[in-house]
């Protein structure tokens, strides 16, 4: 199975860099733009994350590039299910424990892939969209105050984009949610799908969301993500402060 994978990455406003990204085996935390053909034969499944280390926390920088570390030391073969992923990132959150550095957090997005078939993963606000010809699905959900006043119906998904607490994160992975993960029996946001032919996935940190509604991220990328990511760049690049980076993936 042949995909196709473009990635961007940009500090913003920001004097550091919190984003790190996982692309089937590199990591990368550093501004850049890229566009690639990853091949993959023998059955392996490829990984891709966005993980973004918290504003407010020590080391979020140090968290996000820790999950993409451990990442690489997760080969998946055979067939993907939801407690094979939730084993990866509980192990994941184990060993951030064990290094306790401050009260680290990161949020992370998750796509693991074999063939067409996809288990999708999020702990925060980083998200993952599909785009399709019928239009956006936003295929994670988010652990944030916002996401939970809107599952309660208190909120509409309108008013949460405007919102002055929409950053505020109610789980991750890092030290920060230790408690969430020993005590509450939070096990993260997972999905299964299929990735068909003219279909892509976007995994974002909220850098991206927050600057632009999902009608918007549809219009600007449809119908081919790849053929528009430039003008999509230039599109939003005058509005970002915060570090911003996404992955697309697309079935060739």
């Amino acid at each position: 199975m042949n995909y196709k994978v473009a990635y961007y990455m940009d500090i913003g406003m920001r004097d550091n860099q919190e984003d790190c990204l996982f692309v089937d085996g590199n990591i990368i935390q550093q501004d850049i733009f890229k566009k690639t053909d990853i091949k993959k034969t023998g059955g392996a499944t490829t990984l891709f994350a966005v993980c973004d280390g918290m504003g407010g926390h020590s080391k979020g920088e140090w968290a996000s590039r820790f999950v993409c570390e451990k990442l690489k030391n997760h080969m998946i073969h055979g067939s993907l299910s939801q407690e094979v992923i939730y084993n990866i990132f509980s192990e994941i959150q184990a060993d951030i424990e064990k290094k306790a550095v401050g009260d680290s957090g990161t949020t992370v997005a998750f796509v693991a892939l074999n063939s067409n078939k996809a288990m999708i993963f999020n702990a925060g606000d980083s998200r993952v969209y599909k785009i399709t010809r019928e239009g956006i699905l936003y295929m994670s959900h988010d652990h944030s105050y916002v996401q939970t006043m809107i599952d309660e119906g208190y909120l509409s998904e309108d008013d949460a984009f405007h919102h002055p607490f929409r950053n505020v994160i109610e789980f991750g992975l890092g030290e920060a949610f230790k408690a969430e993960w020993s005590n509450n029996g939070t096990r993260g946001f997972m999905k299964e799908d299929v990735l068909n032919a003219d279909e892509y996935y976007l995994l974002c940190s909220d850098g991206l969301n927050d600057i632009l509604q999902d009608d918007e991220i549809y219009r600007l990328l449809s119908p081919n993500p790849f053929d528009k990511f430039s003008e999509f760049i230039e599109y939003f690049k005058e509005r970002m402060k915060d570090n911003l980076s996404f992955i697309v993936i697309g079935n060739k």
